[in-house]
């Protein structure tokens, strides 16, 4: 049964007497408060969701309010609201659907509450203004997407819980300049912070094992980068595109660098491989245009499928190894395009 009550759109549940706020026909303009519960017929319903799609496309929607019982946003419940400048949160509220608030270009800020558990992927994609953005401690996951070109936000702060973040997370967030990473990380999807340009330090910690292919892809003002000691790989293009990056530090144990992983890193001057390294990938140092040197530590030249450089960084780039080793990497694939190999201690 649907019923309209004080021009909001409800479907009601006679047997659980609850209320789900859905489309209106008329639409929804100006500020909408979602009452605690509503009556009809002399029966009191708890208002406790919002359907899917219910506001989507209200362009003159400018405030919400949800009630107190409101437990559960649903799937591109407000997408498009291009003018919702304000979201006040239930603090019942558990779950917020995928793509809930995608493209609502007006927000400025969130004050997601404490019991929030689930915040589907894109929930706030393409919300432009948004400046500011406190995640609840209960998160566990930052799905993909979520801030996906979210281009004026600044500061993000992650709550502890938090164990992965997902791809594209972050893609695009070009105001982004810092982020606090829980310790209890464990992995960092592809593209997760691509194209954050303003993002200038990352501190990574050591409970990661996983930073997949792209994560920080054109963070120009990444100046260095530290690899936990969990993560044995470099994935592919994780760097490619820092072009402030000066400084790299890679453990022992990592044991592959992956393909375009440093492509077109062009000011660093200096990159160490460690001496568990066994396979570079293709392209890996290419247009590094400023490379001086690189130092390969490995007892073994690390396997190439292809080219790992261009021209210029073969020419230009000392590959020094360690002491007896100049055969070895003079007649090995790819490692004799070097032009010049020396030694070290």
């Amino acid at each position: 049964m649907i019923v309209v009550f004080e021009n909001i759109a409800y479907i009601l549940d006679a047997g659980k007497k609850t209320a789900t706020v859905t489309k209106n026909p008329g639409g929804y303009s100006g500020r909408v408060v979602i009452p605690d519960s509503i009556e009809h017929e002399g029966e009191v319903y708890i208002v406790t969701d919002i359907l899917d799609e219910a506001f989507a496309g209200c362009v003159s929607l400018s405030a919400v309010e949800l009630g107190s019982n409101v437990e559960s946003v649903g799937i591109s419940a407000f997408e498009g609201c291009l003018c919702l400048e304000n979201v006040k949160f239930s603090s019942a509220l558990h779950v917020v659907g995928v793509n809930a608030f995608k493209g609502c270009c007006s927000l400025v800020e969130l004050s997601l509450p404490l019991n929030l558990i689930v915040i589907g992927k894109g929930a706030f994609a393409g919300c432009t203004a948004l400046e500011k953005v406190v995640l609840p401690a209960n998160l566990i996951n930052i799905e993909p997407s979520l801030f996906d070109g979210c281009t004026a936000l600044e500061s993000i702060a992650i709550g502890e819980m938090v164990e992965s973040i997902g791809e594209y997370a972050f893609c695009g967030c070009s105001s982004l300049t810092v982020v606090a990473f829980p310790s209890g990380l464990v992995s960092i999807e592809g593209w997760a912070f691509r194209d954050c340009i303003s993002l200038s330090k990352v501190e990574l910690p050591q409970s990661l094992v996983s930073i997949k292919k792209g994560a920080f892809w054109g963070c120009s003002s990444l100046t260095e980068f530290e690899l936990p000691s969990g993560v044995n790989m470099l994935d592919q293009g994780v760097l490619a595109g820092c072009t402030g990056l000066r400084s790299v530090k890679l453990h022992d144990g990592v044991l592959s660098i992956g393909y375009g992983a440093f492509y077109n890193c062009g000011v660093i001057e200096s990159i160490t491989l460690p001496f568990s390294v066994v396979s570079v990938g293709e392209q890996a140092f290419r247009s590094c245009a400023s490379l001086k040197e690189l130092r390969v530590l490995c007892d073994a030249a690390p396997m190439c499928s292809g080219d790992i450089a261009d021209g210029r960084v073969y020419g230009n780039a000392v590959l020094r190894v360690k002491k007896g080793l100049v055969g070895e990497y003079g007649f090995a694939r790819i490692w004799e395009r070097f032009g010049n190999v020396e030694e070290i201690e």
